[in-house]
């Protein structure tokens, strides 16, 4: 199990974990999960095994990291600052996808490539989706995401060209359904980005 980290951001300690070396890839979590899902899927492990830098987050109020009253990308952008990261490669599932789509609209110098898995919200975003054409993205939904509607990854299609879909697994959080396949995609999608 890897090591306990913390930050303060605003006076609360927020939590995260990491591995490896190489340029930064960060795992933002969805509402029912944590920083160790991506542990726990070997998702971790492979982004290290790619030659990254992986970094799984706590959220404010979730897992052991304290509550914060911030919006989701500022606070995104806090966290790579404070870590003193070069521009990121960053995965948001669900909850977190929103955050991340969010944070990489608003702070595009400092996102290298997306991973967006069953990403809600995305529509809030479409005035500014034009600043992520041509940045690397891998859209990975399960085929019967009940959750999150088709409208989300068509969206983010419909404003980069480069980005790549796929399904995986059957359910809302396709990396518990399908983690071999899941990972996989991670693995190629991280080989062009060397």
């Amino acid at each position: 199990m890897l090591e306990d980290k913390f930050v303060v951001i605003n006076d609360a300690k927020i939590h995260y974990i990491e591995d490896g070396n190489g340029t930064p890839f960060i795992f933002c979590h969805g509402a029912r999960f944590n920083s160790r899902t991506y542990e726990e899927t070997d998702t971790i492990q492979t982004v290290v095994d790619s030659g990254f830098h992986a970094i799984s987050l706590d959220f404010p109020g979730y897992g052991k990291s304290e509550n914060l009253s911030i919006d989701m990308y500022t606070f995104l952008a806090n966290f790579v600052d404070i870590l003193h990261l070069p521009p990121v490669v960053i995965l948001g599932a669900s909850m977190g996808g929103e955050a991340v789509t969010g944070f990489a609209t608003k702070y595009p110098d400092k996102v290298k490539g997306l991973v967006l898995v069953g990403a809600v919200g995305v529509s809030e975003f479409e005035s500014n989706l034009s600043k992520l054409e041509g940045k690397p993205m891998l859209l990975l939904w399960g085929k019967s995401d009940a959750i999150s509607a088709p409208d989300n990854y068509e969206l983010l299609m419909r404003y980069n060209s480069v980005a790549q879909f796929y399904n995986i697994g059957r359910q809302h959080a396709c990396y518990l359904d399908d983690p071999k396949g899941f990972n996989e995609k991670i693995k190629e999608f991280l080989a062009k980005l060397k």
